[in-house]
This record gives C-alpha cells, structure tokens and sequence, in this order.
C-alpha cells in the first residue's frame, strides 16, 4: 500500500489520520472510514470501505492512498474536490498517469 504524501482528509480524519494509518497497517477494524485511491481502470478513484481491507484476499500491495474521510458522503466530496484540484495542478484531466510515473517522490510505501 502507498500512502500519498499530500493525503487529503475531511475535517474529521485530520487529527486522526496517523492513527487511522497505523490501524490499517495493523488489520484493526475501522468503521466509516473510507480511503480514496486511485482506480486500476479507466476511473480516476475508487472509494474504499476500511472494513474491506480486513479481508485476507483483498489486495493491498498496488493501493495508492490520496485520501481518507470519515461517512461515504464525504469520502465523494472529497474525492469530487480533489478531482478538481489535481486537475488544475496537473493542467489535465489524466492526472493519474502523471501521479503514478512520479509515485518515487509522491508516495510513501506502507
């Protein structure tokens, strides 16, 4: 799993956010917690329950973590404002092939 080193998060994962990450790290279960990554297809972000990476056969190595909120209203706020600030950053809508041939000095490995 790689945790972007800008992560994003609603007002209620601010303060939390380490502990939030360190319990992911540890299988503990979280609930309402949701992680934006960035999505294996044409998508641009798959949000992601917290309680599905507890599952033994979910796979976790090739996750690129953006951004995390607490409620799945506010993981697609979230997600909808990050959509639209990386693509003024970026200057395009395919903002994730530029974040993944740069993942070395964007993403941390966890």
């Amino acid at each position: 799993m790689y945790i972007y080193k800008e992560l994003a998060t609603d007002d209620a994962c601010l303060k939390r956010k380490n502990r939030i990450i360190h319990k992911i790290r540890m299988n503990a279960g979280l609930v309402n917690v949701y992680l934006i990554c960035l999505a294996g297809g044409n998508d641009s972000f798959d949000i992601i329950d917290c309680s599905n990476l507890k599952q033994k056969g979910y796979p976790k190595e090739n996750l690129y973590v953006i951004g995390m909120a607490e409620g799945k209203d506010s993981a697609i706020e979230l997600s909808a404002q990050m959509f639209v600030s990386l693509s003024k950053r970026y200057g395009m809508t395919e903002f994730k092939t530029a974040l993944l041939n740069a993942r070395d000095t964007l993403f941390r490995s966890y």
